[in-house]
């Protein structure tokens, strides 16, 4: 569905950061009663994790 394999997710702090906001987001929703939408989020960030972790970056680090 997505696909997080770019260079601009190459510094880790990116996709730390992505996630974190995605889990923030869904916390706050569900905080206000918004499940729905609070689901939507929280997938969101368990499917951009699960995909970070798949991708090799060191080819976006020049071959380093």
């Amino acid at each position: 569905m997505l696909n997080l394999d770019h260079a601009f997710f190459a510094p880790a702090w990116r996709r730390y950061l992505t996630v974190a906001i995605c889990v923030l987001w869904g916390l706050f929703e569900l905080s206000t009663g918004a499940v729905i939408w609070g689901v939507i989020f929280l997938g969101l960030a368990a499917l951009a994790q699960w995909q970070f972790m798949r991708v090799d970056w060191s080819k976006y680090d020049g071959g380093h």
